[in-house]
């Protein structure tokens, strides 16, 4: 399989319906400023592809694992806060050899704080918990919290 950009974005549940016009649309509608829509894009572009450069990584090597972490923003309101669900995946450990990797992987809705740092064999907690497809959430187009939508990117900047 290839593995450049375009083609992972394709395969990956959220990013196969993502645009950067829909993002735009969203964070207008939601009254943002066009300064924080821009930085806020700029911030989706780095995001995009962080997730896109462990993927690749995934499928290109597999005996390498990812490890869900959890982002925190330090200056938001604790109601803005990562979703229950994306806490309760933090430390889950996923195999690039699982057949259902693509389901599996982060990010799972826009805004989504999960992450996946990559580890191999020999980093891999001595405790450690396998995400389980049946734990996964399911690929939605935005985040529960909604925490992006209100948040002043123009000034973190």
């Amino acid at each position: 399989m290839q593995t450049d950009d375009k083609t992972l974005s394709n395969i990956h549940p959220l990013f196969s319906r993502l645009s950067g016009e829909v993002i735009w649309l969203l964070m207008e509608e939601h009254d943002a400023s066009s300064e924080d829509i821009n930085v806020f894009m700029d911030n989706v572009m780095a995001w995009r592809s962080a997730h896109l450069q462990n993927m690749r990584r995934l499928f290109e090597n597999k005996e390498l694992y990812l490890q869900i972490t959890v982002d925190r923003v330090g200056d938001i309101p604790a109601d803005q806060e990562a979703c229950i669900t994306c806490e309760k995946l933090s430390g889950k450990i996923i195999p690039a050899s699982h057949p259902d990797l693509i389901s599996l992987l982060p990010p799972y809705s826009l805004g989504c704080r999960c992450r996946g740092k990559i580890i191999t064999k020999a980093e891999l907690p001595k405790s450690h918990d396998y995400l389980a497809l049946e734990d996964c959430p399911k690929h939605s187009f935005m985040c529960s919290t909604g925490w992006f939508l209100n948040y002043s990117w123009a000034d973190k900047k």
